[in-house]
């Protein structure tokens, strides 16, 4: 058998110098077959996160696979976990074995970003994403995300693309959108009515109806991608009442939040700018409207605050700027509050106001640690839930005040205390993937509020061992804040 190899071998390199190719160049003509590596779907960043390049190290695959679905799904989160979720999912790092390599698991990745608000992100990775032809939900992934970026071409290429699962009511709606936007009005008008065969939409008829027969579209809709695509070719207003009611979070990040009151210097004008604010703060009646509320007041508390004048409602003030991130405009403000009677505010709401500054910033303050303890001791839940909030991120205690630490009642916790353990566990070992996981799988379970104040200080401080601090003190600033809607 070597022989009859030696002599095919001889006689190929015969031809080949009878050809004029030289000896050498004919020596190395065996062929060598190279394995491409398996793409891997978590290593294309999102956006710049400042987290490691080994970010899912030692990250049970388990874990990655139970979690990440869940972020795409119908739970909301409250906002410092969705930043959270955000961060870790937008960081380009290669995912654990069997995870990384999986299509559907990056499709998952992809449609919890997008889900997250993060459309644009994910219309990034998806950009160097293989195998979409062969998967609906890496598919939909990148159709949603062109849809959200408004590039009608190439969601409606992904569909023309789509080898599996095409009689779907979603491809079946995305594809009466482009065979319209094709010009091809009667296949359009059969495959529409296939849609709304499998599944009834009622924005989507009204908004296709109307693209196909001219009839009143009424107002935008903004719950999905297709309804988007509608709405824009409708030349319907995206920034109506209506439109923003229906926003999905997904869509979410294309709506222009109005509220504040900018450009203004005089005595008179700040005082009708402050009157505006509080009134557009005060209507807000959950933690995140109260956080979208802040934000969109931003710039304008920003100028009452470096106005230097007395305010009607300080410490409301202070809690909507550190709410939006202005952590100096709160300390301004909380800088020009002295004396017993601030109006509008207990000694407890000051006490609470400067935990809030100390963990936005970083710095755990022991004496305002002491101060909110000595608060809880009177009997003040609030305080000393803030309490337990502010001791997460750190400071230290004096025997007195670890004495009546030990004996606050903080309620009984809701996380499970297996996943509660695996946390910590994460934490101690430096493993911010999985710590972060593990965060979230309880804040989903938590809903839109978050966790209570008791299992929130405990995943804060895992996450703070585990070196994810930023997103610790963002969720205890969120606790914090949250205590003002706790009845």
């Amino acid at each position: 058998m070597r022989h009859n190899r030696s002599m095919v071998l001889i006689m190929r390199l015969a031809l080949l110098l009878a050809l004029g190719v030289s000896a050498p160049v004919a020596a190395q003509e065996e062929v060598k077959v190279t394995s491409l590596a398996a793409p891997d779907y978590f290593s294309a960043p999102a956006a710049d996160t400042g987290l490691p390049g080994d970010l899912w190290k030692d990250t049970a695959p388990d874990i990655l696979r139970d979690v990440i679905p869940k972020l795409g799904g119908s739970k909301p989160l409250s906002p410092a976990f969705a930043s959270l979720a955000k961060r870790l999912l937008s960081t380009g790092a290669n995912g654990p074995a069997g995870v990384g390599d999986n299509v559907e698991m990056g499709a998952q990745r992809a449609l919890a970003l997008i889900a997250l608000g993060e459309a644009k992100g994910a219309n990034t990775i998806l950009d160097r994403a293989t195998g979409a032809p062969g998967s609906a939900a890496l598919s939909m992934a990148t159709a949603e995300a062109a849809l959200i970026a408004g590039d009608d071409d190439k969601a409606c290429r992904t569909q023309d693309a789509l080898t599996v699962d095409r009689g779907g009511a979603y491809w079946l709606r995305l594809r009466a959108f482009c065979q319209l936007k094709a010009g091809q009005t009667d296949p359009a008008q059969l495959t529409f009515q296939l849609a709304q065969n499998a599944t009834k939409d009622a924005d989507y008829a009204r908004l296709m109806g109307a693209a196909l027969s001219g009839t009143a579209p009424g107002a935008a809709n903004l719950k999905n991608g297709v309804n988007y695509a509608l709405s824009r070719r409708l030349n319907l207003d995206i920034q109506s009442a209506a439109a923003i009611a229906s926003a999905s979070p997904a869509l979410k990040p294309l709506i222009t939040t109005s509220g504040d009151i900018s450009g203004v210097s005089s005595g008179a004008d700040l005082t009708a700018q402050e009157a505006s604010n509080l009134a557009f703060l005060r209507q807000a009646k959950t933690l995140p409207a109260f956080i979208d509320a802040a934000r969109a007041a931003s710039a304008s508390i920003a100028t009452l605050a470096a106005a230097g004048g007395p305010l009607q409602d300080p410490v409301l003030m202070a809690r909507a700027a550190l709410a939006a991130g202005d952590v100096a405009s709160a300390q301004a403000i909380r800088g020009r509050l002295t004396g017993d009677t601030i109006p509008g505010a207990t000694a407890a709401d000051l006490a609470t106001l400067d935990a809030l500054i100390a963990a936005a910033s970083g710095k755990v303050d022991n004496q305002v640690l002491g101060n909110l303890i000595s608060r809880g001791v009177s009997g003040g839940a609030k305080a000393q839930a803030a309490a337990v909030l502010l001791s997460s991120l750190g400071g230290s205690l004096d025997p007195e005040a670890r004495a009546q630490f030990a004996g606050f009642d903080l309620g009984k916790p809701v996380a499970s205390p297996a996943r509660m353990q695996v946390l910590e566990d994460a934490g101690a070992a430096k493993r911010k993937g999985e710590a972060g996981l593990i965060a979230l799988s309880i804040a989903v379970d938590s809903g839109a509020t978050g966790p209570i104040p008791a299992d929130r200080a405990r995943i804060a401080r895992a996450l703070n061992h585990a070196g994810l601090s930023a997103d610790a003190r963002a969720i205890v600033v969120e606790g914090l804040l949250g205590l003002a809607f706790v009845k």
